[in-house]
């Protein structure tokens, strides 16, 4: 039955709801016994923020009065507001609610487990019905409603500015009017929304909930492992905090993985390195009796839900956001964030400052002071992990290449084109080399299928950007062109470079650092076809301008070092490889570091120089050395890496130690296989290798027999 305007109310004891005008429905009263509806158990392993707990018990006392209060952050607000519940619950006479304000669904749900709990009928119609609830707890005096996750205020008449919604759309059911607010109640919020405060609540009455103290997050930790705890792991759960940045949902995940598997904390930390793995560890979801068992508490979802709502709201927002899954999680200036608005088809200042402030409001961004003291912001880590896992998954792959693509062209637009004109230029190089960084460790994993993909969609940004004579959308082609070089489609690479060669010493001139670069790329895809006195006039060419250009130990010079070394070696001239290499790779240490990847693969290019001279002891240590820097700095599964774990198999096969040579060759197959497939040419390079080996075997186990 549909009701008719209602003109006054009056509560008269504690029997009936009168109304003068039309009567609609006379409701009964709540049983005299307090009512407790809270879907969690205590959380008996609750780190007590006491700053934090003592504020919300000021703002929101039981008292006579009606009041509300919200919780908002990144995490942790439901567990607090959880606590507050239950001890409220401690007070005899009070009722404790609890709802799920995710969406209309969950809402009404939970009003309808109150409704029979307060013995109120459900056959009413929706208003009716939710209306009829909201009269049963305000009768429940004293009252505590939590109304738990309002991410999406707009259920609540309130727009993504934090301003009221005056005329909802047809179809649309704005909650708030059945949200209690009769005496002796309280209503608590909890949200990661901050434009709850001032809209839904007074600011005044609104605490953010910051990320844990380094304490407070060992607390945790220790707390949901208790008896797994070891005191000889203290710097290992220190480094475990600081990967998850002390956020609360990870680190009980964490404690309760490490728990239920008995692993130690180093070898979570480890896993959690290892960039295969790190994805399967954050994607579980343990199992909490203090949350939803059918939402997923994993890291890697967690934030779903406030996503589909920001790109719903506020696409800039969105944009900016997901291309910055892909640059450094730090030092995020103004700058950075106008470019990926650019490719969120937004330039406008006022667009751009609403959508800063909707991620500050989520607390996707935060605000930090930069090195030179001018306002910059982060993201947290594992909220650009999870972005990062939801665009890989198949149905938005596209979405995927289409932010990493732009966060590539950002680093390359704002990093400066030549870091040798003076200290301010030095100070720009040092403002975005992390972001650079960052960008080409995502584009460029060993997963060159992947960065193909990436490649072309970063030149066709480019191209829409700039045009095609361009030299940034010219050099992209480059890229590309290398691309077809690693799948050994040399013809094609050729093709390419030879019309970029052509632009660029027309636009730049022979001298510019692109076109030397692209000259030389040209010259070994020449040699790769076959065509080596073509390949080795140019590369020595390039080599000649680049030393009178730079100079000796410019970067750019010493590659090309190498490059040539690795012509020596190709062609039997192995004394000058040597020679070549032991300079470039001194060379590198002192202009780069034994941690850089040129420099590694130098290492292990010269232990492959050993093994061609018979140098095996040499080879062994420079081949070992590369292949542990390879695993810490690429990880096993890079095409790098697993060519060293080879070549180590070959120098152990020389030496005439047949079983360390297949140990590792079946390591190094496995994974070229799983990488590159059975029919690759570098695969079945590896299968001869230890088939070789394993003869060698059986040949020694015939004559021992």
């Amino acid at each position: 039955m549909s009701s008719t305007r209602v003109i006054e109310s009056n509560t008269i004891g504690n029997d009936a709801r009168i109304h003068q005008g039309n009567v609609i429905h006379n409701y009964a009263s709540a049983p005299r016994e307090p009512c407790i509806l809270i879907p969690f158990l205590r959380n008996e392993e609750l780190v007590c923020r006491q700053d934090i707990v003592s504020e919300l018990d000021r703002i929101l006392p039981l008292s006579d009065d009606y009041s509300t209060a919200a919780l908002y952050g990144l995490g942790g607000s439901g567990q607090i507001a959880l606590d507050y519940a239950y001890r409220r619950c401690q007070v005899s006479s009070c009722s404790v609610f609890w709802v799920h304000a995710d969406n209309e669904t969950t809402f009404t749900q939970d009003f309808k487990s109150i409704a029979k709990k307060l013995g109120l009928s459900a056959s009413l119609d929706d208003e009716e019905f939710l209306m009829a609830v909201r009269y049963g707890i305000e009768s429940s005096t004293p009252w505590v409603l939590i109304l738990d996750n309002a991410d999406n205020l707009g259920l609540f008449g309130v727009n993504h500015n934090g301003l009221c919604v005056l005329n909802p759309k047809e179809h649309e059911l704005s909650l708030d009017k059945f949200i209690p607010r009769g005496p002796r109640g309280q209503v608590l919020w909890t949200s990661r929304d901050k434009s709850i405060a001032g809209s839904v609540v007074a600011a005044r009455r609104a605490i953010k909930i910051p990320k844990m103290t380094p304490s407070e997050a060992k607390k945790l930790f220790e707390s949901v492992r208790h008896n797994q705890r070891n005191n000889d792991d203290t710097k290992d759960v220190e480094e475990l905090l600081e990967e998850l940045e002390c956020l609360p949902l990870a680190i009980s995940q964490a404690a309760a993985y490490v728990k239920r598997t008995s692993t130690s904390v180093k070898e979570y930390v480890s896993k959690l390195k290892d960039g295969k793995k790190r994805w399967r560890i954050l994607k579980q979801s343990q199992s909490d009796r203090h949350r939803r068992h059918e939402v997923s508490n994993s890291i890697l979802e967690t934030w779903n839900i406030s996503m589909k709502y920001l790109q719903a709201e506020n696409k800039t927002a969105y944009q900016i956001l997901h291309t910055h899954a892909y640059l450094d999680n730090q030092n995020i200036s103004i700058e950075l964030i106008k470019q990926a608005a650019l490719y969120a088809s937004n330039n406008d200042d006022d667009k751009v400052t609403e959508a800063i402030a909707r991620l500050c409001d989520f607390s996707f961004l935060n605000i930090q002071v930069a090195e030179n003291g001018n306002r910059a912001y982060k993201v947290h880590k594992l909220v650009q992990e999870a972005m990062r896992y939801g665009l890989s998954r198949k149905e938005r792959k596209n979405e995927g290449k289409h932010f990493s693509a732009a966060a590539l062209e950002i680093a390359y637009t704002l990093f400066p084109r030549s870091p040798y004109d003076g200290r301010e230029v030095w100070n720009k190089c040092e403002k975005y080399i992390a972001h650079a960084q960052q960008a080409y460790t995502y584009y460029k994993l060993g997963r060159y299928q992947e960065a193909e993909e990436t490649q072309i969609e970063l030149y066709r940004l480019q191209r829409d950007k700039f045009g095609d004579k361009n030299p940034r959308t010219i050099m992209s082609e480059v890229g590309l062109a290398m691309i077809h070089f690693t799948f050994r489609r040399y013809e094609k690479a050729e093709e390419i470079m030879v019309r970029v060669l052509a632009r660029l010493q027309k636009i730049l001139g022979n001298t510019h650092r692109d076109t030397m670069k692209t000259m030389r790329h040209l010259a070994i895809t020449y040699l790769a076809l076959g065509r080596r006195e073509e390949g080795q006039r140019m590369i020595m060419e390039v080599l000649e301008l680049q030393q009178q250009t730079f100079g000796h130990k410019d970067h750019s010079t010493v590659i090309t070092m190498a490059n040539i070394a690795a012509i020596h070696h190709s062609d039997g001239r192995y004394q000058e490889a040597e020679g070549l290499r032991v300079e470039v790779l001194a060379l590198q240490r002192e202009i780069l570091s034994d941690k850089d990847p040129d420099t590694i693969t130098t290492m292990a290019n010269l232990g492959i120089t050993y093994n061609a001279v018979g140098k095996y002891k040499e080879a062994e240590e420079m081949l070992l050395n590369a292949l542990a820097l390879q695993r810490e700095v690429i990880g096993d599964k890079h095409p790098h890496t697993i060519g060293t774990m080879a070549h180590l198999g070959i120098t152990y096969h020389a030496s005439g130690r047949y079983m360390e040579a297949e140990g590792i060759q079946v390591k190094a197959l496995a994974l070229q296989q799983e990488f590159l497939g059975d029919e690759h040419p570098e695969t079945m390079k590896i299968m001869e290798q230890l088939a070789d080996t394993r003869r060698q075997l059986e040949r020694l186990s015939i004559e021992e027999n």
